[in-house]
């Protein structure tokens, strides 16, 4: 059932019903992520929301489970890039779980089966100069940042662009022609350096090919 096992979390692949128990997830307090909380969703939009992150040929998305079999996250891989072997990651997990070492545990934990059971080689990401917390996150990971570039922010229709009370946070904006932009930083990890790394991490695994 599990292609991965951590310490804390256990990943696998991502059901219809994950997407219910999401809806009872928490929210976010920090504006800047409140693009992060997931949304109130009826039952044919969380259908759709569930085809579009797994019914399509470039993209994978699992379930991260805690311990107790509750599901407090899920992380994708998209973009991906079948003859060079690489893809592009994303995690999003419950607000009220955040701070307990999950994210780290779970990439940790999918990393040894993206590599060893996907075969892939490489794998990137993008993450906001302002997520402090992320980055440190996938440092620990073993990702290297290989580029930062100015980019169009997720969420287009932020409070954050129109509220007085967000003044101090909109200086991390720009406008574009492309809209509210900031940058991010672009981080990879290949395989040949986390095969380097695998047994200082902390986290034990399992895997199995699908």
């Amino acid at each position: 059932m599990w292609i991965a096992i951590g310490e804390k979390t256990r990943i696998r692949k991502l059901f219809r019903e994950d997407v219910d128990q999401m809806q009872n997830w928490g929210s976010h307090r920090d504006p800047l992520f409140f693009h992060y909380n997931f949304p109130y969703l009826d039952t044919n939009e969380r259908d759709e929301w569930y085809r579009s992150k797994t019914g399509k040929f470039r993209k994978k998305s699992f379930a991260i489970e805690n311990t107790r079999g509750e599901v407090i996250g899920f992380l994708s891989i998209r973009d991906i890039q079948w003859i060079k072997r690489e893809s592009e990651l994303g995690i999003v997990l419950n607000p009220d779980c955040m701070n307990e070492g999950y994210g780290t545990d779970a990439i940790k934990a999918f990393l040894y089966y993206y590599f060893q059971g996907m075969k892939m080689k490489t794998i990137t990401l993008r993450v906001a100069h302002f997520n402090e917390r992320a980055i440190r996150c996938y440092c620990k990971c073993g990702f290297e940042v290989i580029g930062e570039e100015e980019m169009a922010f997720e969420d287009q229709r932020a409070e954050i662009f129109y509220n007085p009370k967000y003044h101090d946070l909109q200086k991390l904006f720009t406008r574009t022609k492309q809209g509210m932009a900031t940058k991010y930083m672009r981080m990879a990890l290949k395989k040949e350096n986390y095969e380097h790394r695998i047994n200082s991490l902390s986290t034990k695994t399992v895997w199995k090919c699908e």
